[in-house]
């Protein structure tokens, strides 16, 4: 009953928030008011969603990067005033809105068979909760680097996805699950920054 609940919660959130649209550009401000009391990790679900896929939606990768990465910041250590002005009156196209809501209702349904309430301790441990938050702002980070290279952006989307489904649900197993593809992303990164490196070493001789 409880998944139930938290499911129809978000989706009509985002419904709600469509209706207000009426067809207009969204600040992020308001995207993020509105769903304000699903809790920081319906935000991050819905800020990362649409990197899930390999076909992405081109210009969203920086900006929601920056959201995600303050909301880490606050997930980590709880500061009032977590974002800057200039980022909540950016806008968002009614159209990309439209799309994000649907996929984030399409995928969230997809996922919740995957989560339960497990191994609580893992993610409500304040000391533990500090780290969740300081991992999803570096993975928020990568995300918003503009790397021309195809996919990268999956790599750094699919860790924050578990980290927030694993706080939505207070699933300890996904929290696992979410550190492992968080080393792994860094692995990536780090041997995208080391190939780099040496090209450019080897062009420069």
């Amino acid at each position: 009953m409880r998944k139930k609940a938290r499911k129809n919660s978000l989706a009509e959130s985002l419904h709600l928030l469509l209706k207000e649209a009426q067809g207009s550009d969204v600040s992020v401000g308001l995207i993020i008011n509105n769903l304000a009391g699903r809790g920081l990790a319906a935000l991050l679900v819905l800020f990362v969603l649409p990197f899930c896929q390999p076909i992405q939606i081109p210009g969203l990768s920086t900006i929601f990067g920056i959201v995600l990465f303050f909301i880490g910041l606050r997930i980590a250590f709880g500061h009032q005033s977590w974002m800057p002005r200039q980022i909540l009156e950016r806008k968002v196209s009614y159209e990309i809105l439209e799309k994000i809501s649907t996929i984030a209702i399409k995928i969230t349904n997809k996922l919740r068979f995957l989560t339960s309430t497990r191994m609580v301790y893992l993610v409500q441990n304040p000391i533990l909760h500090i780290a969740h938050g300081i991992a999803i702002a570096i993975l928020a980070f990568l995300l918003a680097l503009p790397l021309p290279i195809p996919l990268t952006n999956l790599f750094a989307a699919y860790p924050i996805l578990a980290f927030g489904l694993a706080l939505l649900e207070d699933d300890g197993v996904m929290i696992i699950v979410a550190y492992v593809l968080f080393f792994i992303c860094l692995a990536v990164f780090a041997s995208l920054l080391f190939v780099g490196n040496t090209l450019f070493s080897f062009i420069s001789t």
